[in-house]
Order: structure tokens, then C-alpha cells, then sequence
């Protein structure tokens, strides 16, 4: 267990659900029962908070924007993470059409134990991974944590950040990775500073792989000091290689700083706000952040974190990315990268729980897949990573034994279609129904899928070329369908490029 001595404070509650039993992931664990169906949270900075200038109040998205994507890389939004990879693994990968692949296993400490003396044989397994990802045309997002104890701030913990005096020797570690894996035959261009954070040092154990860069006794969480940390990482990797893309290690931000839920604290959201607060906001490339839903039987699945909801706002991703969004733009921060490296639908509070093993576990899961992927692409993120193949809690796309289950055929049929994408737009024609047209050279499609519960019948003017379920099974040709609670998919040919 994580949790040590947080449950003095109600405030802390969430928290301690999020880390409680959770040794090998991150994501929050909230209840969803009674989940709300609130709007989408107002976006914007942090609270006043003593010195600092006072809140500053965004603009309110009403919803999914009609966004126009640059011809590449739209296909590239989908992705799966590995906990390892071996050759059987990566071609289940490659052949769902997944273009990211995401490791959290780059390690300091195991790499420089000892200060100026490089071990790097200690990576071997990983370079091979590396290696077999990039043969298969894979895009990897590399994830670099571990602080060596002759380098730690925080005594004891490798989860933790580097020492001041030390910040040039990671600075220096970080050159040397990027020249040694952004070159054939390992070619790794997105580089991941730290995993999930924003998580104070206490609620995990020294060793985490998650963590643990936050200060719970700072207003804005610790995102400060990861700033001057960036500072001084940021030209020497750029040095090493000028493509190196430099990501803001996946954000957990477990609830929504503006509108938080009541009793919980959401200051470790205020992270990334320390970062640009702090003038980070020029040393980095792109934020990566995780956005999780939580299911709630039947059918059905919530963030009550960041008041979001199946049949209201949709996956959590949008609250997150827009409220991300939102922050840079008021920090003048423009042209970033934008990735959710880890997503996912979360059932119960472990693996074994029967609800995972349900059925309309299964089902959901495959909507949501397909829902989620063509959401992250209507907002217009560059990477939306599935964790992941194995899984957790219930979100694996293959079985025990590493064999493909429904939701990974559901996840293969929905990166096919947003495959070669050039546009997409929303679908808000009939009442009770969510949907996006997408745009490929010489076809429409339209996926669609009712959001209150009910079965709508869809009559169209021109019958579709063809017509699938979520799976990838034909559907019945002809002029009117019924879109229910699973994505439907609907194709037109068409003139257009």
C-alpha cells in the first residue's frame, strides 16, 4: 500500500482513494455510483492565494469545437502503453494501429549510480525494447525518472526531485540519453520528464515509479522548482538533438483546481500552473497529462474529479485538455504539444473484482475506446495513449494470456478510421446523440452513439457506401439506422480530398 499518514485530513480524502492499493498505477479511485452530470467546469488560473495575482477567469467552452487538423500527423493520436515488450506484444500493438507506444523505464539511478560513472548496460533490455519499436514504425514516448540518492532532495526518495547542486549533472545525464537513443537504430524523439509529478513525496513510498516532484506545503504545489529544473535540462537536450520533443511529465491532475469537488483539495492540480508561473512555460515542448473514467454499472462511466460524465460533457479527457489548454493560453504559451499519455476506463478497485470480468464491463469498454479516441481527436491532442495492452484495474486489451479481447478489436476498427484523417467536425443533429464527422480523402464518416440511454432511429438522405459496428462487423445497408448506446460507423464516398 502507498498511503503512509494521510488520513487526518477530509480534505485529503480523494487523494487517499487515489493511492491507496494502487502500487502499480496512478489514476484516482473514485466512487461513481451516484456520479453527477454536471456542464463543463468553468476553465482558469489558480485562487488567490497571499502575493500572488488574483484569479483570472477563462472563457467557458459550450462544446466540442469544429476543429481542421494539419494533414500530419492526425492518424497518430491513438497509442498503447507496455510494461515491457517483446516481439508478440509489439506486433499486437502495430496491428491495432496504434503509431505511439509509451515506456516508463528510463532510470538514473540505475544507469549513474555513482556520480559521473555511466552504466549504461543497464539499459540493454530497454535499448532492444527501443530498438523493436522503432523497427515497427513505432513512435515511442521514453518516460526518464529515478534519482540517484547522491542526487536527491528529498533523501531516500528516487521517486523524488534532484538536488539544486545537482541539476546540472541531470542536465548532463539527460544530453547524453538523448545523443545516445535519438540516433539509429533506437530513434526516440519524445522525451517525458517524470511520471505523474505532481504527487508529494509522502503519499508514496521512496521507490514509486510514479512522483514525486510535489510540495504539499507550497501553494502551487512544487511546479516551481520542476521549472528551474527545466531551465537548465531543456537547452542541453535541445543541444544534443534540435528535434528532441520535451514533455512535462504525464500530469495526474486528480480534480479540477477551479471547480473542485467538495471536501477535496485540489492543490496538486495547481502543478503545471507553478511550472508557467515560474517562467517554465519556454522550456518545454509539449504536456503530457493522464486522464481517466471510472466505470459505473451498467454501461456507464464518470470523473466525478472533474465533474465529467458519459451523458453530459464526455470523457474526461476534454475537461483536462481544455482546462490545459486554457492555462497556456493565459501564460501566452502557444504551439505546444498536448498528449494523454495514459487513458483508460477503470473498473473497480482491482483486477480481480467479477464486475471487470462482466459483460457490460466488456461492452462499455469497447464504446468507450472508440468514443474516447475520436474525442481526443476532435480536441485536437497529438497522442492519446491506451494503459494499456496488459492493463489495469480492468483496462488490458488482451486477456491473461496475451490473447486480443473485444475491446482491442474495437480499438484496431476505430484507429483504421481515424486513419488518414484530414478534418473533423461535430455531429449534433439529433437530440440525445453524440457524434464526429471525419473527413479522409474521398470519404465521410460518421460515428455516432446515443448519450442518454435510449435507441434514436437516424434517417438519412443518401445511403452510406457502408455501414460497421464497433467491432468491426458490417451493418445492414439501407437509409435509416438505429444509433444506440454502442458507436455505430457510417461511410460515404465522396469528391472531396
Amino acid at each position: 500500500m502507498r498511503l503512509q499518514k494521510m488520513v487526518r485530513a477530509l480534505s485529503f480524502f480523494w487523494m487517499i482513494i487515489l493511492l491507496v492499493g494502487c502500487l502499480n498505477k496512478e489514476p484516482a479511485t473514485p466512487e461513481v455510483e451516484e456520479a453527477p452530470s454536471p456542464m463543463i467546469p468553468t476553465v482558469g488560473i489558480a485562487p488567490t492565494a497571499d502575493k500572488f495575482t488574483p484569479a483570472v477567469a477563462l472563457e467557458q467552452p459550450t462544446s466540442v469545437a469544429t476543429t481542421t487538423l494539419p494533414a500530419s500527423p492526425l492518424q497518430t493520436v491513438p497509442g498503447i502503453e507496455m510494461d515491457s515488450i517483446d516481439f508478440t506484444a509489439l506486433d499486437l500493438v502495430a496491428q491495432a494501429g496504434a503509431y505511439w507506444v509509451r515506456r516508463n523505464a528510463l532510470k538514473w539511478s540505475a544507469i549513474e549510480p555513482v556520480e559521473g560513472d555511466r552504466n549504461w548496460a543497464a539499459a540493454s533490455d530497454l535499448e532492444n525494447e527501443m530498438e523493436a519499436a522503432s523497427t515497427k514504425g513505432l513512435q515511442m514516448v521514453l518516460v526518464i525518472n529515478s534519482t540517484p540518492g547522491w542526487a536527491q532532495k528529498t533523501p531516500g526518495y528516487y521517486c523524488g526531485p534532484v538536488a539544486p547542486e545537482k541539476m546540472e549533472a541531470f542536465a548532463q545525464f539527460l544530453a547524453d540519453a538523448v545523443k545516445r537513443y535519438s540516433a539509429p537504430p533506437y530513434n526516440i524523439k519524445y522525451w517525458e520528464l517524470g511520471n505523474e509529478p505532481d504527487i508529494d513525496p509522502s503519499f508514496v513510498p521512496p521507490d514509486s515509479p510514479y512522483g514525486c516532484w510535489g510540495d504539499k506545503a507550497d501553494v502551487f504545489y512544487g511546479g516551481g522548482y520542476y521549472a528551474e529544473m527545466l531551465k537548465q535540462v531543456y537547452p542541453q537536450i535541445k543541444a544534443a538533438d534540435s528535434q528532441a520533443q520535451v514533455l512535462v511529465g504525464g500530469l495526474l491532475m486528480d480534480c479540477d483546481p477551479v471547480s473542485p469537488p467538495e471536501g477535496k483539495d485540489c492543490t496538486p492540480s495547481l502543478f503545471l500552473e507553478g511550472v508557467l508561473r515560474s517562467g517554465g512555460g519556454d522550456f518545454f515542448d509539449g504536456v503530457s497529462f493522464h486522464a481517466y473514467d471510472y466505470y459505473s454499472p451498467p454501461f456507464e462511466y464518470g470523473n466525478p474529479n472533474w465533474n465529467s460524465n458519459w451523458n453530459s460533457t464526455g470523457p474526461v479527457v476534454i475537461a483536462k485538455a481544455r482546462y490545459i489548454r486554457s492555462l497556456l493560453a493565459a501564460y501566452q504559451q502557444s504551439g505546444k504539444l498536448l498528449m494523454n499519455t495514459e487513458a483508460g476506463l477503470i473498473c473497480a478497485k482491482s483486477d480481480d473484482d467479477p464486475v471487470c470480468s462482466s459483460e457490460e464491463f466488456g461492452l462499455t469498454k469497447s464504446y468507450y475506446i472508440a468514443q474516447l479516441n475520436t474525442t481526443a481527436l476532435a480536441e485536437g491532442l497529438n497522442a492519446n495513449i491506451w494503459y494499456s495492452l496488459t492493463g489495469w484495474r480492468g483496462t488490458g486489451l488482451v486477456d491473461s494470456s496475451a490473447k486480443p479481447i473485444p475491446a482491442y478489436d474495437a480499438f484496431r476498427k476505430n484507429a483504421a478510421v481515424l486513419l488518414g484523417a484530414t478534418s473533423v467536425r461535430a455531429f449534433n443533429e439529433i437530440e440525445g446523440v453524440r457524434g464526429f464527422e471525419i473527413i479522409r480523402p474521398g470519404e465521410r464518416i460518421l460515428i455516432a452513439w446515443s448519450i442518454d440511454g435510449k435507441d434514436h432511429p437516424y434517417s438519412m438522405e443518401e445511403e452510406p457506401a457502408s455501414g460497421f459496428d464497433v467491432f468491426g462487423n458490417l451493418l445492414e445497408p439501407g437509409k435509416q439506422i438505429t444509433i444506440s448506446r454502442s458507436p455505430v460507423y457510417l461511410l460515404w464516398n465522396t469528391t472531396e480530398g
